[in-house]
């Protein structure tokens, strides 16, 4: 394996692997000058393990091997990210030190169950579930099947997530399942957020939907702690500083996250932890051979792959004005694209900008929920994530 390279990006998720591609394509003198650190061994389709753990898809469908996804004309180096050096342009991945022109960082987002105390022991058994790991994603939905009566109580943190309307595809799609087999269950949703959504077109509907439902849910709640054997969840509520006790039957976690915390030391981050990039070009905010984008990256909209369909051919357009010398001149504004399932067979499909305002793509009101958009996310998406997005072809 070489010891330069004329771009170096680190994480072989969505943003790393479809930017990698992107630019293989607009450039074939990269090929065989592009490396890739990614440690592990699958690529994940994570967007549709909500829909696994409410019985809507198979999981096995969700992930392919990580050699499987690797572009041709790239290499693969496969450890875990130790340092980065952005003065020296040196990266440490495992006991190799790699040099670099430019770098892309796409290491995507770290889960931190253990901010909350008893969660990550908790996982797994007495109705604790979370939809943000491979290996227990069956397991939510098993659990669905077993509760018959008591309190199904979805959870989602204050800080920035993966999937930023994960917890609310959950909710509301184990609502109607419960509807459907006429159970004695209360459906119970406590958000760390003071908002149910940042836009408001479509928080008005969400808001109407919760209520209609008869769902119960609360603002500026943050799971604290989960005591698994006795099936209580403890929350603080962000305003009073109180604790309140839920009892459950079933406990869905979606739990705290943070940036890279690898690069902690590196020059690289903001003070939130994220990737520190100018908002449009996606160039880091200091060190202009450094661009970033997705999870990792300070970028202020939501962290979806679908931010990710809009913020890669700009970045990868900016780059290339980098490599030859020249300022970035492309702008990201911001838009992303948020799919909410509100029952089985209907979809909310949010479209907004920076500014939160709607930026939709098709004429139709995609504050109603629609059959067609959620046969969209279900049968489709799949499909365009694996052999359009990831391929760079967006």
């Amino acid at each position: 394996m070489k010891q330069h390279y004329r771009l170096i990006i680190l994480g072989g998720g969505t943003a790393g692997i479809s930017t990698a591609n992107r630019m293989l394509s607009e450039d074939k003198k990269l090929a065989n000058d592009i490396l890739i650190i990614e440690p592990q061994d699958h690529h994940y389709f994570q967007p549709g393990w909500p829909l696994v753990g409410s019985g809507e898809m198979k999981l096995e469908s969700t992930r392919k091997p990580m050699s499987k996804v690797m572009p041709k004309g790239a290499r693969w180096l496969q450890e875990a990210v130790r340092h980065v050096d952005p003065v020296k342009r040196e990266v440490k991945a495992g006991n190799r030190i790699v040099k670099y022109d430019f770098l892309v960082v796409a290491l995507g987002i770290e889960l931190d169950y253990d901010a909350i105390e008893g969660a990550r022991e908790s996982l797994g058994k007495n109705g604790v579930c979370t939809n943000y790991i491979y290996d227990l994603v069956n397991y939510t939905y098993d659990t669905l099947q077993n509760v018959k009566a008591g309190n199904i109580v979805v959870t989602k943190p204050q800080s920035k997530i993966k999937g930023g309307v994960s917890a609310e595809n959950s909710l509301f799609t184990m609502d109607e399942y419960v509807k459907d087999h006429d159970l004695d269950v209360n459906l119970v949703f406590r958000s760390g957020s003071n908002e149910i959504f940042p836009v408001k077109k479509y928080s008005d509907n969400l808001t109407a939907q919760l209520d209609e439902k008869g769902i119960d849910y609360k603002l500026e709640q943050e799971l604290v702690e989960v005591r698994g054997e006795h099936k209580e969840a403890v929350f603080k509520d962000l305003g009073t500083g109180e604790l309140h006790v839920i009892p459950f039957e079933m406990l869905i976690i979606t739990p705290p996250m943070h940036g890279p915390s690898v690069l902690e030391d590196s020059g690289l981050l903001d003070p939130e932890g994220w990737v520190s990039v100018d908002r449009h070009t996606m160039m880091h905010n200091t060190y202009t051979t450094v661009f970033s984008l997705g999870d990792a990256s300070s970028l202020p909209t939501f962290k979806m792959g679908s931010a990710v369909k809009e913020q890669m051919p700009i970045l990868v357009k900016n780059l290339l004005e980098r490599m030859d010398d020249k300022a970035p001149s492309h702008k990201y504004d911001g838009k992303t694209a948020c799919p909410i399932a509100t029952e089985y067979g209907h979809l909310i499909l949010a479209e907004f900008d920076y500014n939160h305002m709607p930026e939709e793509s098709t004429f139709l009101n995609q504050s109603d929920d629609k059959w067609l958009f959620y046969q969209f996310k279900k049968n489709m998406l799949p499909i365009m994530y694996w052999y359009a997005l990831l391929k760079g072809k967006v």
